[in-house]
């Protein structure tokens, strides 16, 4: 992949907590107050969410891929042996300490979202699609998603309604070069929130303090995390934001999603996936209605989605997928105090049939 040059002089610019919680809010605030009659929607993804973004950039050779897909360039076979799920391979060959699987998959994300998602943008080669579609026509409607892929936020940032200090739902570090201030947009419109972990994001929450004389350095643990915002490989999609120098803590892009594992329970307590949740939850009570796109509650997540709806009671969820009657009915038996509906379709017809089941903004 090819880098993008780079400038000599750079400064590095930090978002404070203080900072988020400050004039960046009150730009957010000033967003909500404005649309305070209208009933919030949030939406939630899922990896089905990504299945049409291909065909929508016209003859691409990439794909997002799905689970299905990844037998043969993670694991070099064909089909998975009787009793044996594809979650539990991943799960075996991080426990015996081999990451290749792991790597190929955050690397097939990575490649399909520089192959891809720019395509998608308005200046890139088909930026009239679905998916620029569905983000004009919900312009502020905050997106969780359990896709480690940078696919909305590429979109978003192509049409100057994003930036990832607070873009990501919690104030995030990142490294600027010298710009005029007016290509960018001040804040951004709506949080895109990583509840599985985002490839362009980590935490950091210890630091070395410095001693003076002969005394040893200290390691110390910081009071709030810091959240560091690195797009690695995909830093040519987010001119002009680059990556953070690596330092002590760095975490390599392996280590920053929660794989696709059969319990993930461990990896919800990470200070970056914690604070991700505190703000999905936040969002859930204040909304009225989550419309779900291209995801299956698949029973090896139940740690993952039960925090969000076991305290949403009442809430209207709308499934949309080619399989959402069989997870309605199925999910209905588990959250009965939620109300229910269903949207049989792709995301691509969904959106070309005017969004059932939900009005745009």
């Amino acid at each position: 992949m090819t880098a993008i040059n780079q400038a000599k002089v750079f400064f590095f610019y930090s978002v404070t907590r203080d900072l988020y919680r400050g004039q960046l809010s009150l730009e957010i605030e000033g967003y909500e107050k404005r649309k305070a009659p209208m009933a919030q929607v949030v939406f939630l993804l899922g990896a089905g969410f990504n299945a049409d973004a291909a065909g929508e950039a016209g003859d691409c050779q990439r794909t997002y891929p799905l689970m299905s897909d990844l037998l043969k360039p993670c694991f070099n076979i064909d089909t998975v042996s009787p009793g044996q799920s594809i979650e539990q391979m991943f799960q075996s060959s991080i426990d015996s300490g081999n990451y290749q699987p792991i790597d190929r998959l955050y690397a097939l994300v990575m490649e399909a979202d520089y192959c891809i998602a720019q395509l998608l943008r308005p200046d890139g080669s088909h930026p009239n699609n679905v998916y620029a579609r569905f983000l004009a026509d919900f312009p502020t409607a905050s997106l969780l998603t359990f896709n480690y892929d940078s696919l909305p936020e590429i979109i978003l940032f192509g049409m100057q309604q994003w930036r990832p200090e607070d873009g990501y739902g919690i104030p995030v570090q990142v490294s600027l070069h010298h710009i005029d201030p007016s290509i960018l947009p001040h804040c951004s419109r709506r949080s895109v929130l990583h509840l599985h972990g985002s490839l362009c994001l980590y935490p950091q929450s210890f630091f070395i303090e410095k001693s003076t004389g002969r005394a040893f350095d200290t390691l110390r643990s910081r009071t709030q995390p810091e959240f560091l915002f690195d797009p690695d490989a995909l830093g040519p999609c987010f001119p002009p934001f680059q990556r953070i120098q690596p330092g002590h803590f760095y975490r390599h892009v392996s280590e920053r999603g929660i794989a696709p594992v059969p319990n993930k329970a461990s990896r919800l307590t990470d200070a970056l996936i914690g604070a991700t949740y505190e703000q999905a939850q936040s969002l859930l009570r204040r909304s009225n209605k989550l419309v779900v796109i291209g995801y299956s509650f698949n029973p090896h997540d139940v740690a993952s989605y039960d925090p969000l709806l076991a305290g949403s009671d009442g809430l209207n969820i709308v499934l949309v997928g080619p399989d959402a009657a069989g997870v309605t009915r199925r999910m209905q038996n588990s959250y009965p105090r939620l109300r229910w509906e269903y949207v049989p379709c792709k995301f691509r017809d969904w959106v070309e049939q005017g969004y059932p089941g939900v009005c745009p903004e």
